[in-house]
């Protein structure tokens, strides 16, 4: 009896020490944000609200799809999006960041949440949801809250995704300084970026769209600084751009409209930016494949290796583990939504 007796307390003591070795209790980490404010998060891999329109394809790419409960985008403006991540149907979608209710992402248990701004940041913190800023303007602060992210996410994937995407950006920009270092100022393109024809607004100087303009070889024909910003035909005039690159949400002007009598588009040097899973063109990561095709465009003759829809197509199976068809590739160069 007492052998039986001892049997028994030992696989209870076992089975109680298996249970606690399977079932650890959650613990929580320090992860410090695009502010520099340090942010308390849970170890146990919390639902997500991703509130920056740009961040919710870093968050994809990272393997954090199915994780996202809450979304600033929509499957009717990013129809890309949701066709590579289709998990995200199940999402609240076109949650803007400026509206997002601290109760109601408290309702949805959301324990991780990413915003554009610090303030945003700070007043959902306040109310209790730990929120982290993603907020950046160049390219090394992008790839900083890709690793901030990455972090946030505390996955083997995450980590392998951003260390791999960052080797890839390196690469990219590596190359582009080899082959632009002995470009003249005067041989490169002065370009302006149109981000909308009505009401008609550019991109100006220190924007992560001036970041990919100077670094593919050009100039920023704008001499204003912001992003978005208003603008006549008359100043477009007189700043004259060599090249204009229009927004795909944009798209080209009219036969009527006054742009059409600038260089530019007489030259052929007008074109539509590309268009995916993000806008190439603004602060998601397929920055990286808008600095290949901006510098094949603007200086072909040293970028004839550059097959862009080759590289299209690679960095969607890479990155978001997505085997575009030549016909996607084809939509996403000329900025287009998939077929229906």
């Amino acid at each position: 009896m007492a052998s039986l007796l001892t049997r028994l307390c030992c696989s209870t003591l076992l089975i109680a020490g298996l249970g606690s070795f399977i079932a650890p209790a959650a613990t929580a980490r320090s992860v410090t944000d695009m502010s520099g404010h340090t942010v308390e998060i849970k170890d146990d891999h919390p639902p997500i609200a991703d509130l920056w329109f740009a961040h919710n394809e870093i968050s994809v790419m990272l393997g954090a799809a199915d994780r996202i409960r809450v979304s600033a985008e929509n499957p009717v403006d990013s129809p890309w999006l949701f066709k590579v991540a289709p998990v995200m149907k199940n999402a609240h979608t076109g949650v803007r960041p400026d509206t997002a209710s601290a109760e109601n992402l408290l309702a949805l248990n959301i324990g991780l949440a990413f915003v554009p701004t610090a303030a945003k940041a700070e007043e959902l913190r306040r109310m209790g949801v730990p929120t982290l800023c993603a907020e950046y303007t160049t390219l090394p602060q992008m790839l900083k809250s890709m690793d901030m992210t990455a972090q946030a996410l505390d996955t083997p994937e995450a980590s392998s995704a951003a260390q791999s995407y960052r080797q890839d950006m390196e690469a990219t920009l590596k190359q582009l300084s080899t082959r632009l270092a002995n470009v003249p100022a005067k041989d490169r393109p002065r370009v302006l970026h149109i981000a909308r024809l009505n009401p008609l607004q550019i991109d100006g100087t220190d924007t992560l769209i001036d970041a990919w303009i100077q670094t593919a070889g050009g100039q920023n024909a704008a001499t204003v600084s912001g992003n978005h910003r208003p603008v006549s035909f008359e100043q477009i005039a007189v700043w004259n751009p060599d090249v204009i690159i229009i927004g795909a949400s944009a798209g080209m002007p009219n036969a009527a409209s006054p742009l059409r009598s600038l260089a530019a588009f007489k030259n052929g040097r007008a074109w539509i930016n590309p268009r995916g899973v993000f806008a190439w063109d603004r602060y998601g990561a397929e920055e990286l494949l808008q600095l290949q095709w901006v510098a094949q465009k603007l200086h072909p003759d040293l970028f004839t290796d550059t097959d862009m829809h080759k590289a299209t197509q690679a960095f969607y199976r890479k990155f978001f583990h997505y085997p575009l068809t030549d016909q996607e590739a084809d939509l996403i160069l000329a900025g287009k939504p998939p077929a229906p």
